[in-house]
């Protein structure tokens, strides 16, 4: 994208748009919702009026019709304040301008990974099928390798009582004479309240952690999960290197 208008647009989001919303998930993470959602409204609802009319941006539209559909949720009192729904606001907003710098750089923004952003906040507002269904069936497989039990999940979302109460479950029912592996190369969101809910154990098992990546992994850092928990290198990094 070098045309005047998409260079003015991105000059626009840098100077302007970008540390307004700053400014509002600052106040969002400090538990001024209401402020902070006040703040992060305007930006984003120019954000989308502009791509949408714009060739080559239409999909960063939908996404921040997503995103700012989420937000009005909130702040209509829709969906509570909690922290897991707070999390995946400001995820959708920072998604926001992850599509529009990936257009910038490259020409058009990673469509399978605004589809993943579109349909957690779709399922997080309750919109999705079969919600339920999901959150009761069974989302923990017990494999086994040399280092020791492995839960894996099956599930890409983590977020439901139900699920966490599963994965407690399983837990449970494992010795704590070895460490427990949970594999999460199958998780796209993993909510911090199920982290707390694990947490709980740590302290009677070793838990380890693997196959972090994406929102599950913004997540469980930003939290400050890896001071709780053990992240076990990926099978391809070298040693010395970070998780």
């Amino acid at each position: 994208m070098s045309d005047a208008l998409s260079e003015e647009f991105f000059a626009e989001v840098s100077d302007k748009y970008y540390p307004q919303v700053l400014e509002g998930l600052e106040k969002l993470g400090s538990g001024e919702v209401t402020a902070g959602i006040e703040v992060l409204a305007r930006p984003l609802h120019t954000i989308k009026g502009v791509t949408g009319f714009m060739p080559g941006f239409e999909a960063a539209s939908h996404l921040t019709h997503a995103v700012e559909s989420f937000l009005k949720m909130l702040q209509a009192g829709t969906l509570p304040h909690s922290d897991d729904n707070l999390s995946l606001a400001s995820y959708g907003v920072n998604s926001v301008f992850a599509a529009i710098e990936q257009i910038r750089e490259l020409g058009a923004p990673d469509q399978s990974e605004i589809d993943a952003v579109c349909e957690v906040l779709q399922a997080a507002s309750g919109g999705a099928q079969g919600g339920a269904k999901a959150a009761s069936a069974n989302c923990v497989a017990c494999d086994r390798d040399p280092q020791g039990p492995v839960l894996r999940l099956t599930c890409a979302r983590m977020h439901k009582k139900a699920q966490a109460d599963q994965l407690v479950g399983a837990i449970l029912a494992l010795p704590q004479t070895e460490p427990v592996i949970l594999d999460l190369s199958g998780v796209s969101t993993f909510g911090s309240g199920v982290w707390d809910d694990l947490a709980g154990l740590a302290g009677m098992w070793t838990i380890r952690v693997r196959g972090l990546k994406g929102a599950a992994r913004e997540t469980f850092f930003a939290w400050n999960f890896d001071t709780v928990f053990a992240v076990e290198p990926t099978p391809q990094a070298h040693a010395g290197s970070e998780q």
